[in-house]
């Protein structure tokens, strides 16, 4: 595992300037998409599918496979009931844990951040995907992840001051989306890693 928050940052803002078309497109057909779902309530039901999809794309992209505008909904869709029922057990997860202490809530936030990564990069249980997710992250160091983490949130706070600046999330968005991804292919490296994690268990 090779992973430090220079390599993340550095990594994720050179994959997006080779692909930034393909990145912000696809983006904001999800952005769209997902807030057109989300008006009914079966609507709802696929937004993770939708999210799904994007995230699959976003890794392809970084592993220097093919991927083609709009065309990045099928493996979302393949897996969109074990996603949103992988969706709300996140959502009660973490929200239990801020509700308890908000300390639990951090750790759980960051301890899954690669739950959704794990299960459409591999086809594992969605129990396996978040033990998986906290292993990679133990293994990682989930102080590292965290401050990671803090750095890129900031960074978008500080972008959403005022609504000028704030526009530019519009543009930037998909480097603090690589970012992420990027923290996952370093800390994996192969996918003979997420293997052998999974076999492990």
């Amino acid at each position: 595992m090779s992973f430090t928050i220079k390599k993340g940052i550095q990594g994720g803002i050179e994959t997006t300037n080779n692909n930034y078309v393909v990145i912000w497109a696809n983006g904001i057909i999800t952005i769209l998409l997902g807030i057109l779902a989300s008006v009914t309530v079966i609507g709802i039901l696929i937004v993770p599918a939708i999210i799904g999809g994007y995230i699959e794309s976003l890794i392809r992209v970084r592993r220097g496979e093919d991927v083609k505008i709009g065309h990045f909904f099928k493996t979302g869709f393949d897996q969109w009931w074990s996603l949103f029922l992988l969706s709300l057990l996140l959502f009660l997860g973490i929200f239990t844990g801020y509700l308890v202490l908000i300390i639990p809530g951090i750790y759980l936030s960051v301890a899954w951040m690669f739950v959704f990564y794990v299960k459409l990069d591999i086809d594992i249980s969605i129990t396996e995907a978040f033990r998986v997710s906290m292993d990679l992250v133990s293994d990682t160091g989930w102080w590292l992840l965290f401050l990671y983490s803090l750095i890129i949130g900031i960074s978008q706070q500080i972008l959403s001051i005022t609504p000028i600046i704030n526009f530019l999330l519009i543009f930037l968005f998909p480097y603090f989306s690589m970012m992420y991804i990027e923290a996952y292919i370093l800390i994996t490296d192969k996918k003979s890693s997420l293997e052998n994690l999974i076999h492990e268990g």
